[in-house]
């Protein structure tokens, strides 16, 4: 079969009520994003909107270098007055491709034309090729056909896209349809306004309109430009966004950095540029979509970034605060499923969920995470903890119920735990509200905006934060409290419901306890028979390495202070369970290793004063762990 070299170019006319094609982004608004996150979101989102029942749907990115060979029939391809600078890629060494695709979803189906659509009955053709700003309203789907396709014009250095689908045709056969659109500004043209938008497809007969290539012959033009196939039964979409802005100079990882130029810039120094920005922000926005419900569970949706031909990591969801985050999601899908089972952190700590209620209805679901990032399995320049150097995220993460992606994070308790405890917590609107939150969002669906507006959406926003900032300083910041008549000595301050909250998380401190008939030496100081004094300064423990099994071998680091040369020292290990209890582990079980010194017994060893000393052991998979160094060991040694 002859494949056509040179598809129809087809401009539009003014018509009365049209819109000068640059500006749908002043109609929507600048969102505080980059460019490349407001890609991800919006394709990620129309592609999960997309999905086939009971089917786990897949969402790639992949951004790959050109051969003049390529170049040339693209240039061919898309021919067109207003485009002349397309030969220039020909000589364009530099020039890549962005591919965004989809599979396992129903792809752009609906009518290829402007026919009107039953209501019902799918349009997405119509609204993603032919239309801007279509509205999905319901809060069950994520985004809107407004940035979902504004964004790959935008990305794109000549506002060019090209798409092409497989979807099943009003006559339910599996039919491929490929077609390229542009947004650029408008001009005129021998006395003819035009809007600036463009398409390449085949015009229709009048000439008055423009249809996709089809079928057989839109398959093989498919297959010429994209590396993404379908398999035999597949559907889906790919888009292929042309001369892709990578280097955006929008994204706020770049304000401190000279900003990189995609074209003369080395290739390999914009690509790995590209490759770490474009990873953190499917993390920080999609991070959802990559947690099974389950341990041996599937993802909801099968994530992939490559670049240059190298496919890019995405993380273990039970990496550091990867693992939180998910733990907290995992808890609040657990409990809406009627499964009251407690859900862990893969440090072990328990995660709390509270409903939210509005007039006696649960509005949505807060989990808590408590954590402490020494006991993880850290993920170095981890753009999803809150703080890491690398982080772009804030403490609470807020997400609509059915479509399970991120809006934003926010810090509406602005407040951290002592002694290296930290926190995190997860919001999730019930279904049933989803459209009330989504109500409040803007075109990129990038916050919940409540602030100086009425009705009923406001004010379950306004309602949800006050809540949750309610909850979350009851559960972490208990406030000190006093007795209604203070004494003559001052107001009593109780602080044991702090002490029992931090007791499950802290490590233990570095002290040793006094001798009996020691007369009142102080916590961390020990008088010996002789009267000599004797202290230890602990480090937090420190993560050395994860075993295949989940153990955890770690390290802390201490020196000891005494008027002696040499201080017997003894380590203690506990499991941590609810409410602080705690099961020490037999020595015996933790592999211990000491920085020099002689060992002495269980758990004990003979160390030098005032060096820097280290003691090494490895603790249970999965489990919080006390850890504690006191002096002395009943040996009679100082």
């Amino acid at each position: 079969m002859d494949v056509r070299t040179e598809l129809d170019w087809y401009p539009k006319r003014f018509q009365p009520g049209d819109m000068d094609a640059s500006g749908g982004d002043q109609l929507l608004g600048r969102p505080a994003l980059s460019q490349l996150e407001v890609l991800i979101r919006e394709t990620a989102q129309n592609s999960w909107d997309a999905k086939l029942d009971g089917i786990d749907p897949e969402f790639g990115m992949a951004l790959r270098r050109t051969t003049p060979a390529y170049r040339e029939q693209l240039a061919r391809l898309l021919s067109g007055k207003r485009f002349e600078n397309l030969g220039g890629l020909e000589r364009t060494a530099s020039f890549r491709v962005l591919e965004v695709w989809d599979r396992g979803t129903v792809g752009l189906d609906g009518p290829a034309d402007l026919s009107p659509v039953p209501k019902g009955r799918s349009a997405r053709f119509q609204d993603l090729i032919l239309k801007l700003g279509v509205p999905h309203n319901d809060g069950a789907s994520g985004g809107t056909y407004g940035y979902g396709k504004t964004a790959a014009f935008a990305y794109s250095g000549l506002g060019l896209v090209i798409y092409w689908t497989r979807c099943r045709n009003l006559e339910g056969k599996l039919e491929h349809r490929f077609i390229a659109s542009a947004l650029a500004s408008s001009y005129v043209d021998r006395g003819v306004q035009f809007t600036g938008r463009h398409w390449w497809g085949i015009r229709t007969a009048d000439g008055e309109g423009i249809e996709p290539v089809v079928g057989d012959e839109a398959k093989e033009l498919g297959e010429r430009f994209f590396h993404k196939g379908f398999g035999r039964s597949e559907t889906g979409t790919s888009i292929l966004i042309l001369d892709p802005l990578v280097t955006d100079t929008d994204d706020v990882d770049t304000e401190d950095k000279e900003a990189l130029d995609r074209h003369s810039d080395p290739a390999e120094v914009v690509e790995a540029d590209f490759s770490r920005r474009a990873r953190a922000a499917i993390r920080v926005n999609l991070w959802p979509k990559l947690v099974p419900e389950t341990p041996e569970g599937q993802a909801p949706m099968s994530l992939s970034l490559n670049v240059a031909g190298e496919q890019i990591p995405l993380g273990d969801p039970d990496d550091g605060a990867f693992g939180c985050w998910g733990a907290g999601l995992n808890a609040i899908r657990r409990l809406r499923a009627g499964d009251q089972t407690p859900v862990r952190t893969p440090s072990g700590f328990p995660v709390k969920v509270e409903a939210i209620t509005r007039y006696g209805r649960t509005i949505g679901h807060l989990a808590i995470i408590r954590r402490i990032p020494s006991s993880e399995r850290a993920s170095e320049r981890d753009a999803l903890d809150p703080i890491g150097d690398d982080s772009r995220v804030s403490r609470i993460a807020l997400m609509r119920g059915q479509a399970e992606l991120i809006v934003t994070t926010v810090d509406w308790v602005d407040r951290e735990l002592d002694a290296g405890a930290e926190w995190l917590a997860v919001y999730k609107s019930a279904d049933e509200f989803d459209h009330l939150y989504a109500k409040t969002e803007p075109p990129a669906h990038e916050d919940w905006v409540f602030e100086k507006k009425t009705g009923d959406a406001a004010n379950i926003v306004r309602h949800t934060r006050k809540h949750v900032i309610r909850i979350l300083k009851e559960e972490l910041f208990p406030e000190a409290m006093a007795p209604a008549e203070p004494s003559a000595a001052g107001p009593i301050i109780r602080t044991g419901g702090l002490s029992r909250r931090l007791g499950a998380l802290l490590p233990a401190p570095a002290y040793a306890p006094p001798e009996k008939g020691d007369g009142g030496s102080g916590p961390g100081r020990r008088r010996s028979a002789g009267g000599r004094r004797s202290s230890i300064e602990a480090d937090a423990p420190r993560l050395i390495e994860t075993f295949e099994d989940g153990r955890q071998r770690q390290e802390i680091g201490f020196r000891i202070d005494a008027s002696t040369d040499l201080v017997e020292v003894q380590v203690g290990v506990s499991l941590l369970g609810d409410d602080g209890l705690n099961e020490p582990v037999d020595p015996s079980a933790l592999d211990l290793e000491w920085s020099g010194g002689s060992v002495v017994g269980a758990g004990r060893a003979l160390l030098s004063t005032g060096e820097d000393c280290w003691v090494r052991f490895t603790g249970a998979p999965r489990r919080a762990l006390r850890v504690s160094l006191t002096e002395g060991g009943g040996s009679g040694r100082p």
